[in-house]
């Protein structure tokens, strides 16, 4: 099946949302791929400014192999607008998204050390590996990348489990470290982790995808909790967010993706400081692919949160956002 568990698409087990091609480097080892891809969008309650060109991403990927040693690298410009953030942004910055150097002392067997992508989560780095073009409530509270260094071993065909050691320091941890398992069973992917910030926070992430009558169908789950440093008199200190993928082909070539989310925090926080206790979603993203490798889409999406954390462009802050807009993308 096509693209269902972000964190799987790491170990290179499921395809992204465009089937990209390769090349690959003259006298060499090296395989380049990568994408460019662009929108414009215009969203509700979005501070002074309500509508926007963007680059979402100008990105050149890089693999290489030789012996027991490979690499995995990325380079460009990636916009990761989200649906809490107060004000979308509308490009990112130019420089390495993520790199690291593998080692495989045996079969089975792989050390990876470098910038990393986590294993957290459904959704991937990338608007273009994505359903959806704006990244969800759920993704919000997840690691995203760090510098450290996991080790992966295959128990079995098609399950692997990993350690990790990092310095993820998204959450106001100098370290973190992480243990989970991921494959597929009985036709179901899975992948199933729990992430420990060093005097922060903590939490199990479980991660679903299925295909059936002719959908695919991903689930994820977080529970996330404070450490009694990080824990606030009075205030609660657990937070959970549940995110449902529905991705059906409704004609050759033409899907409608479909996210419903739902997050609670309490008193909490853990999430984000100003959304209040609670926050939903909902995105729906027509897409349409003239070639494997090149995508067009459509998305509108709302989100509407316990508290006021939107300001409109008159100074006022309001409860809820939508947003609607469309992104081509070339995935090479």
């Amino acid at each position: 099946m096509q693209k269902v568990l972000g964190s799987l698409a790491a170990a290179g087990l499921i395809l992204g949302s465009a089937s990209a091609g390769s090349l690959t480097v003259a006298n060499s080892d090296i395989k380049m791929g990568g994408g460019v891809t662009a929108g414009y969008f215009y969203a509700t309650n979005n501070g002074s400014s309500n509508d926007y060109f963007t680059v979402s991403n100008f990105v050149v990927d890089f693999k290489g192999k030789s012996g027991i040693l490979s690499f995995t690298a990325s380079f460009g410009s990636v916009a990761q607008p989200d649906l809490l953030e107060t004000v979308l942004t509308t490009s990112g910055s130019f420089k390495p998204s993520y790199a690291w150097v593998s080692i495989e002392p045996v079969k089975g067997l792989t050390v990876d050390a470098g910038l990393l992508t986590t294993n957290i989560g459904y959704e991937l780095y990338h608007t273009y590996d994505n359903l959806n073009y704006l990244f969800g409530l759920v993704w919000w509270g997840q690691p995203v990348t760090y510098p450290g260094a996991r080790v992966t071993y295959s128990i079995a065909e098609g399950i692997d489990v990993y350690a990790e050691y990092n310095q993820d320091t998204a959450a106001g941890a100098s370290d973190a470290f992480a243990v989970g398992s991921l494959g597929s069973v009985g036709g179901m992917d899975y992948a199933i982790s729990y992430y420990d910030y060093e005097a922060s926070k903590n939490l199990i992430d479980v991660v679903l995808g299925y295909s059936v009558g002719g959908a695919d169908v991903g689930l994820n789950l977080d529970y996330q909790w404070l450490d009694d440093s990080a824990k606030t008199a009075g205030a609660d200190d657990t937070a959970y967010g549940v995110a449902l993928y529905i991705n059906p082909s409704v004609a050759q070539n033409i899907t409608v993706p479909v996210r419903l989310e739902y997050i609670n925090q309490g008193t909490s926080k853990i999430y984000a400081s100003s959304i209040g206790e609670s926050a939903y979603s909902i995105t729906v993203t027509p897409t349409y692919k003239p070639t494997s490798n090149t995508y067009i889409r459509g998305e509108v999406a709302y989100v509407s949160t316990d508290a006021k954390a939107f300001p409109d462009n008159k100074g006022n802050s309001k409860d809820n956002k939508l947003v609607v807009g469309f992104e081509a993308g070339f995935v090479f």
